[in-house]
């Protein structure tokens, strides 16, 4: 953790400065061993908080303790702080509806908690012929989970799979999910 060097009792470079109390309390403009004196009858340290008007501003403060609760609260919000991942969905040229179904919950996952989406469709073989159903296939996968995921852009083939990336949406403006249509046997 970088810390921009403060200075600190006798660092400090003044002759008289403005001294404040670890409470805030304004002390008033004191000379340096004036200031130095108050801060070590209370065990504290005197550190240089600012310079104004060529007035130098000090603290009296618990130098380690500042530093221990500087640490805590940036440990605090890095873990309070929202992590998106890249999450991939693999689909196959011959997958299944059931199959289809799964990565399409997979993803509606995957918004809710935030991650941004790649999908891929890899061709092996004698699907490399077959392109274009491949794409279709891909198509409908993604127009089926646009109601949770903004496109960014076309299906990009490259090498051989067909790859696009996703954005979530907020979970207040999704579309509501179209009902499956049952099947007549």
């Amino acid at each position: 953790m970088y810390q921009p060097k403060k200075r600190m009792n006798e660092q400090i470079i003044a002759h008289r400065i403005q001294v404040i109390s670890e409470e805030g309390e304004q002390l008033g403009t004191m000379s340096l061993q004036e200031a130095l004196t108050k801060a070590r009858e209370q065990d504290l340290d005197l550190v240089e908080v600012a310079e104004r008007d060529g007035t130098v501003i000090a603290k009296i403060i618990d130098w380690q303790k500042h530093l221990f609760i500087e640490k805590k609260n940036k440990k605090k919000n890095q873990a309070n702080a929202k992590k998106t991942e890249l999450k991939t969905l693999r689909l196959s040229y011959a997958i299944g509806e059931h199959d289809m179904e799964i990565r399409r919950n997979q993803a509606e996952k995957f918004a809710k908690e935030g991650h941004l989406l790649k999908i891929e469709l890899p061709l092996r073989g004698r699907e490399m012929r077959f392109q274009d159903m491949a794409r279709a296939k891909l198509q409908s996968f993604v127009d089926s989970i646009a109601s949770f995921y903004k496109i960014d852009g076309s299906i990009k083939f490259m090498g051989r799979r067909f790859n696009i990336q996703l954005h979530p949406l907020t979970p207040s403006s999704w579309k509501q999910k179209p009902t499956p249509v049952a099947k007549s046997v």
